[in-house]
């Protein structure tokens, strides 16, 4: 199983070349997205001012994933995480904290192309394949 940052989501879903590498990796995993990442998306739709129809495209793209909640231990694992990274002098925006803290939580690797991740202790990035 991997967790997808937005960033990593919003290629595929664009067709980007950049999703290309991560696509590979993909193959035969679980592709898991944080429930953070399932409202910057929309977010991110609704004010683009996206219409019915590419509402509707992004909605069929998400079934692809498989969606982890928020619950008593995310919680706590974030708040952790978060104040371990302030005390670090590395502080993570909340919503960053959310997903590395479901990464860690599920002790997954998180797929992204977001350097803010890149020195969160125990976390696994994964990386793009390389060609």
């Amino acid at each position: 199983m991997i967790l997808l940052d937005t960033n990593i989501v919003s290629h595929i879903f664009n067709g980007s070349d950049l999703a290309i590498p991560y696509l590979e990796r993909l193959r035969g995993q679980r592709a898991l997205i944080s429930f953070q990442t399932l409202e910057e998306l929309w977010h991110g739709a609704w004010w683009a001012g996206w219409g019915e129809r590419r509402q509707d495209e992004l909605s069929r793209h998400l079934e692809h994933y498989e969606v982890v909640w928020v619950g008593p231990e995310l919680v706590e694992r974030c708040a952790r995480l978060r104040t371990e990274r302030k005390a670090a002098g590395r502080e993570l925006p909340v919503a960053d904290a959310w997903i590395a803290a479901t990464a860690l939580l599920l002790n997954c690797p998180l797929a992204s192309r977001d350097h803010v991740f890149s020195d969160v202790p125990g976390l696994e990035l994964l990386p793009a394949v390389q060609r």
